[in-house]
């Protein structure tokens, strides 16, 4: 799998009474069997603010850029995802190879693709 573009987008409020402004969409985009696919990741953004409270992510990267990359491989074939628990998005970060997963990023940016096996 050929991953060509990071991304995520803090939401905006569509509406006065919705809570959007605080969740955040992670994106990856990425070939497969020649064809073009994305997976989108949505969560609080509290999870990430925890996440860098708790040691758990101390990179010069946007922890953001990195949620969806480091989830795909855990669910192949989705196309969206929302997490609903803290305990979720802190264990699979916690799992992680960091280091591999920044300079996955890195080469993405500089690149323009990753080669992800």
């Amino acid at each position: 799998m050929r991953v060509t573009n990071v991304a995520f987008e803090q939401l905006e409020k569509e509406r006065s009474n919705s809570p959007e402004d605080s969740f955040v969409r992670s994106t990856v985009t990425y070939e497969q069997n020649g064809k073009m696919k994305t997976f989108h990741v949505l969560y609080p953004v509290i999870f990430a603010e925890r996440a860098i409270e708790e040691g758990v992510w101390s990179r010069e990267s946007t922890i953001h850029e990195a949620v969806a990359l480091n989830l795909l491989p855990q669910y192949p074939g989705r196309k969206r995802l929302y997490l609903s628990g803290e305990s979720e998005f802190l264990s699979s970060l916690k799992e992680a190879d960091l280091s591999e997963l920044f300079a996955a990023i890195q080469q993405i940016k500089l690149n323009g693709s990753y080669e992800y096996s």
